[in-house]
């Protein structure tokens, strides 16, 4: 079973878990990571580290908020072909379609479809209705 790290700015991790749980139900090898506005950049990293432990530290998907940014940063530091991937761009349809595959699909593939879902996740409603 693949494990999931969502690390973000303040409490998106968390919340994006707790609807992830109220949607697919208990969630195994999953922890939320956050950085908050007075953490240092080195608390960051050795909160990733031990969350990486708790889920098992391979085969794991790491999600972050927004490419560039010091949780996506910190989180690229972890990432290992075939092991750990990290994703950026997190939102809670890629985290539904995370835990609806991740027994079924190798890391590399599910990653890939997580990509796919989150762009796709995003519509403008007024294009759409016309």
């Amino acid at each position: 079973m693949i494990g999931l790290v969502v690390i973000t700015h303040a409490g998106l991790a968390t919340s994006l878990v707790r609807a992830a749980t109220m949607i697919t139900g208990e969630l195994e090898r999953c922890v939320a990571v956050e950085l908050h506005p007075e953490d240092p950049a080195d608390l960051l990293l050795s909160r990733l580290k031990e969350a990486l432990e708790q889920v098992g530290n391979s085969n794991t998907v790491i999600m972050t908020d927004m490419f560039g940014g010091t949780p996506s940063n910190v989180a690229m530091s972890f990432l290992a072909s075939g092991t750990v991937e990290v994703l950026t761009g997190v939102n809670l349809p890629m985290m539904v379609e995370f835990f609806a595959r991740r027994e079924r699909l190798p890391l590399e593939e599910l990653a890939q479809k997580l990509q796919q879902v989150g762009r796709d996740s995003v519509i403008i409603a007024g294009e759409l209705l016309k």
